[in-house]
């Protein structure tokens, strides 16, 4: 098997805007890991840092907010009150890049424990648009679309969504 390394780019085939477009996915990749590593360590605050001024948030049952203020007060409520624990496992994303915005995808599967101190189990999709603000991506409008959240003892094939109480 011949070996590639070494290898120059054919700069006829592969132009600046090529690599700028993978440079721009790399980038939007680490904003969103960083933001699910900022959520669960609990750095609210910190992670507002990577929305947009004027960003929208829709997680379903886990509730909507327009404006970084309103998404601030949204998430402190929810990872102090409602979600005590998450783990953030995000995979399998997809990445259109055009020009200044672009729109990504992700898998998630999260172990959490809810407020009430029950194991639970969540997976859905993350569907997010991304708009660059002087030079950086921001998250501009965040999605969430649960598939289930389930009880971790009975799981989410024999019960794919929690019973409210």
């Amino acid at each position: 098997m011949k070996s590639n390394a070494g290898e120059q780019i054919d700069r006829d085939i592969i132009s600046t805007k090529d690599i700028q477009k993978l440079l721009d996915k790399d980038a939007i990749k680490e904003l969103w890991y960083r933001n699910c590593y900022l959520i669960d360590q609990g750095e609210v605050d910190t992670v507002m840092e990577t929305f947009t001024e004027d960003a929208i948030m829709d997680t379903g049952a886990f509730g909507s907010a327009e404006g970084r203020e309103a998404i601030q007060i949204l998430l402190r409520g929810l990872f102090t009150k409602e979600l005590l624990f998450t783990r953030h496992m995000v995979h399998m994303p997809l990445i259109e890049i055009d020009g200044d915005e672009a729109v990504g995808k992700w898998y998630l599967d999260c172990p959490l424990i809810l407020g009430n101190g029950e194991a639970a189990w969540t997976q859905g999709t993350y569907k997010h648009t991304f708009h660059r603000v002087n030079g950086k991506w921001k998250i501009y409008k965040f999605t969430f679309e649960a598939s289930y959240v389930a009880p971790y003892d009975k799981g989410w094939a024999k019960q794919p969504f929690i019973e409210e109480k």
